[in-house]
């Protein structure tokens, strides 16, 4: 072979070829570690987001299972506080005999007791007056408490009178805003 094409050869056929494979090689080298790496910043932002998604779904849930307990507030805040505590009230003195218990007074004032007055939630003022037995009173106070959440013992005050107790109760009772 020629000695002047000899290195024309050696430097097309072999030394090019080989520099081309060698930075081929560390483009490919260099992009497979930004891919590597985009690929365990996206595996770990989807296992984020797998968990942010179990998380809201354990939230739903859980706001689903209290959704009576609302409903029930909601129609309790809009059945009028006195006439579903009248009800109640009706009902157990239906339930005792004589002088067991008595409802001896029942007012009703438009705005609520001493945190009723300060708050921004519309309240009335429930103010009761019973004759009874302790268990009796004791009785009517829980079940009335029970099943009107809303109430809020203001005041209350026990006085004997013979066999039966005097109970002056003050609630407030708080009712769904009218805006």
């Amino acid at each position: 072979m020629n000695p002047y094409y000899k290195q024309s050869v050696l430097l097309l056929g072999g030394v090019l070829p080989l520099v081309l494979v060698v930075a081929l090689l560390g483009v490919v080298f260099h992009y497979r570690g930004k891919l590597e790496e985009t690929y365990k910043q996206r595996k770990n932002n989807y296992a984020k987001v797998l968990q942010k998604e179990e998380e809201r779904k354990a939230l739903e849930e859980k706001v689903n299972s209290q959704r009576p307990h609302l409903e029930r507030w909601d129609s309790l805040l809009n059945t009028p506080s006195s006439t579903y505590a009248n009800e109640l009230i009706g009902a157990a003195q239906k339930r005792y005999k004589g002088k067991e218990f008595a409802l001896t007074s029942f007012r009703q004032s438009g705005n609520g007791g001493s945190i009723g007055v300060a708050s921004k939630q519309d309240s009335v003022k429930l103010d009761l007056a019973f004759r009874g037995t302790f268990s009796a009173l004791q009785n009517t106070f829980l079940e009335l408490e029970t099943k009107m959440p809303q109430l809020q013992l203001d005041e209350l005050s026990l006085a004997p009178n013979g066999n039966v107790l005097n109970a002056k109760v003050i609630y407030s009772a708080w009712e769904k805003n009218e805006k």
